[in-house]
């Protein structure tokens, strides 16, 4: 019995030594584990692994925020951003955000002070144990703030224990620096959205179409779903189980009581009413007119600030020319008249190959594709990559204005390009100099050419520099030229046509203008010299080369839209073309002006004020009843017009440029390529192609009268002795000599002494031919 208890208290001694001893060194561990989770958040602390902002750093904190870009009517165009973010003032967040964060993501915000132990807890208990994932995680609002403003770098073993630790001690920091609210503010502008969306601001804008101030409940608890995770709950891309997680949110929202359970109720029968905006420089109502303000910004900040103001970082705001409401019917004007195009044209051709006479375009257009590159940085040989190249792949494509993902070999991809027409469209204030529309292209995600500033032959809406220049030099609108087709023996020979192949007759000068006639305007070319038609369109702005040649006055000179639209300013303006513009205005974030655009003064004078007005006269024949009189008898349009179609060689571009004193605007039509073209002129031409897409710009403009705003929109009338040079026939079978002397030598109503006119008339005089010189072209072998 003695032995049996001597064993009981040796059992329950040796028992108490276990546990003393497991205690013991339970508590040894537990204090060295504390030791070394001391020492390690000392370290960090300290800096070891990496410095800790101090609260004044954290006070002056910083963020990348998108350039926005404003139309003048105040509307967002475009933005330019490496993270697009856009940070607002506290007070234009809606509170229903701030009350389903606060509900969601950290119910004890206003209790802490930037660390939640209960919350820590709970994490351990509910989420760990029980698997309950709706309650939101461990991280107080504050520390996910610390986390967005520097963001964890995955770096060395102890990268999360060491990026935890950081966030704790900067989210103490920031529960310094910053009230409650600033906190929210703070978060609620620097939280990721995910596809590159930053901040509350634009996630609303992005997925709603709207400011973040005017979100309503169920919309905001479906942004502040999304912070849980950011593509499984994107309302684009997985709306089922973004509605589940907005409705968990929302029931959150009861809880803490920012919400009643029948409000809850309402708002959960909502859909979630998607209206996706995807706006940046490379999406949005005018892609190709970003591109030249992002252009032109950089210069003008480079000049003045140099490295010191980043456009895609600074949060700059730049507000332009561009008019919102005609940029839109631009872009309708276009894609209507493209799609229609690209019928034609497809239709036109079949199967066959528009490029088929000349095979190297297509070999040179496969050489240059992605594809081609591709293959070839990777050192396959010719043959290789043509083989590769005839493999059918995933591929996603323009189809008649429409994306379409199909299976198609690449080099089938590169003949598609090809067949594809292209457009550029542009419409200028010629008072000053504003630029209100501007399309580059069909689909800048696909061509991102710009087709404003692309240079192409000109044809026939190059004319009227011919017939400014003659009137300078003494011509007539009613002088008649012979309609004869002549050879130039000087000029190699050549013999220009005209389009419907008629020869005969004479045209006034007035009539050959109205009607487009090549050899009247040809002989004009000769008579009045190439090099001062080249003279008078560098007045007008034109500023590329252009070849000192007859065939120029035909529209063989290789110029853009751009240069071709500023010229005609000088129609418009009655003598003097004015340089466009597209940038009026930079802020930076606080508001504060980096660069203020000076109004634009007209170049100097291309030509008198008389000659704008007979030009003007003219030219407004051309849509009265030339080759532009589609415009009042197909679109019906009402506004007083001038305006010129062009057409080159084999249709392989089309042109209409159309204005008047308040509006000049114009377009372009064709392919990449001149070789690939409309098999016919009644297809081809620029009444056919160009000319509709003004028409449907104007119809649009007109319907709303939105050009009543932006200037004089009417013509000045001819006074008496200016009426009396244009009236005469346009075309006459008989030799109209007898007729020229009878204007020669006849009276002519006298110019009245005071006029409105600004004419140098010494300078008129002196350009002005005598009877001698008359007389001696009337009497010069035809």
């Amino acid at each position: 019995m003695a032995k049996q208890k001597s064993r009981k208290r040796k059992a329950t001694t040796g028992k108490h030594k276990f546990r003393n001893w497991l205690l013991k060194t339970f508590l040894k561990l537990a204090l060295g584990g504390l030791m070394v989770i001391g020492i390690f958040l000392s370290l960090v602390y300290i800096g070891l692994f990496g410095r800790i902002p101090t609260i004044g750093e954290l006070k002056n904190v910083q963020n990348n925020s998108a350039t926005e870009v404003y139309s003048i009517d105040k509307q967002l165009i475009g933005k330019f951003y490496i993270e697009n973010r856009r940070s607002i003032d506290n007070q234009k967040i809606s509170p229903h955000v701030k009350n389903a964060l606060v509900a969601t993501e950290d119910s004890r915000f206003f209790e802490h002070k930037g660390l939640d132990y209960i919350s820590l807890g709970r994490v351990v208990v509910r989420t760990l144990l029980l698997g309950d994932h709706a309650q939101g995680g461990g991280s107080t609002i504050s520390q996910q703030l610390a986390k967005n403003l520097f963001p964890r770098k995955k770096e060395g073993l102890l990268w999360l224990p060491v990026s935890k630790a950081r966030e704790m001690f900067i989210a103490a920091r920031l529960e310094q620096a910053f009230s409650k609210e600033k906190i929210l503010s703070l978060y609620l502008n620097t939280v990721p959205f995910g596809e590159n969306t930053y901040g509350i601001e634009v996630a609303a804008n992005r997925f709603f179409s709207k400011s973040s101030s005017a979100l309503e409940p169920h919309e905001a608890a479906t942004l502040v779903g999304m912070l849980a995770a950011n593509t499984r709950y994107s309302p684009r891309l997985h709306p089922e189980k973004s509605l589940e997680r907005r409705n968990v949110v929302l029931d959150r929202m009861v809880e803490q009581k920012f919400l009643s359970k029948a409000e809850s109720e309402q708002y959960k029968a909502k859909p979630i009413g998607l209206k996706y905006n995807l706006l940046d420089h490379k999406n949005g109502p005018a892609p190709y007119f970003l591109e030249q303000v992002r252009i032109r910004a950089a210069n003008l900040l480079g000049q003045e600030y140099g490295d010191s103001i980043n456009l895609f970082t600074s949060g700059l705001r730049i507000f332009t020319t561009l008019n919102s409401q005609l940029q839109s019917f631009a872009n309708q004007a276009v894609s209507r008249q493209m799609q229609q195009l690209q019928t034609e044209f497809d239709n036109q051709w079949g199967k066959k190959e528009p490029w088929s006479a000349y095979p190297e375009v297509y070999i040179s257009a496969l050489r240059r594709s992605q594809r081609y590159q591709s293959l070839k940085s990777e050192g396959l040989s010719e043959a290789e990559i043509l083989k590769q190249m005839e493999k059918p792949i995933t591929i996603t494509l323009l189809v008649n204005g429409e994306e379409k993902t199909v299976r198609m070999a690449p080099a089938d991809s590169v003949k598609h390009a090809l067949r594809q027409l292209h457009s550029g469209f542009l419409a200028v204030n010629p008072s000053n100099g504003h630029i209100l529309a501007w399309v580059g292209g069909t689909n800048f995600k696909f061509y991102q050419y710009d087709h404003v500033t692309a240079q192409r032959q000109v044809g026939s809406t190059f004319k009227p520099f011919v017939y400014a220049t003659a009137l300078e030099e003494g011509y007539d609108p009613c002088d008649y030229i012979s309609n004869e087709r002549r050879i130039y023996r000087l000029n190699k020979d050549w013999s220009p046509a005209n389009a419907d192949g008629k020869h005969d007759g004479y045209y006034s000068l007035q009539g050959a203008l109205i009607h487009s006639v090549n050899t009247v305007t040809a002989e004009l070319t000769i008579k009045t010299g190439p090099h001062d038609v080249i003279d008078l369109v560098r007045k007008a702005g034109v500023e590329s080369d252009i070849p000192d040649q007859p065939s120029i006055g035909l529209g063989t000179a290789n110029l853009s839209l751009l240069e071709m639209i500023t010229a005609y300013t000088a129609f418009a303006n009655y003598g003097s073309a004015i340089k466009p513009i597209a940038i009026l205005r930079i802020e930076d974030a606080s508001g504060k002006v980096l660069y203020q655009e000076q109004p634009a003064q007209p170049l100097e004078p291309a030509f008198e004020e008389e000659t704008a007005r007979l030009m003007n006269h003219m030219l407004q024949g051309v849509v009265e009843r030339g080759t532009a009189q589609s415009l009042r008898s197909i679109y019906g349009l009402q506004s007083q017009l001038a305006g010129k179609t062009g057409t080159t060689q084999d249709n392989a571009d089309g042109w209409f440029i159309g204005f008047n004193p308040g509006i000049v605007a114009g377009a372009w039509v064709g392919a990449d390529s001149p070789v690939v073209h409309f098999r016919s002129t009644a297809y081809g031409q620029g009444a056919h192609t160009a000319l509709p897409i003004f028409a449907r710009f104007m119809q649009k403009a007109e319907q709303t009268g939105i050009l009543n705003g932006m200037g004089r929109q009417t013509f000045y009338p001819l006074p008496d002795y200016l009426a009396d040079k244009v009236n005469c026939e346009d075309f006459s079978m008989e030799d109209p000599d007898l007729g020229f002397f009878q204007r020669l030598f006849g009276k002519k109503t006298e110019r009245p002494d005071s006029t409105n006119l600004k004419i140098d008339k010494n300078k008129k005089e002196e350009q002005r031919k005598s009877i001698l010189d008359k007389m001696k072209d009337l009497f010069k072998k035809r």
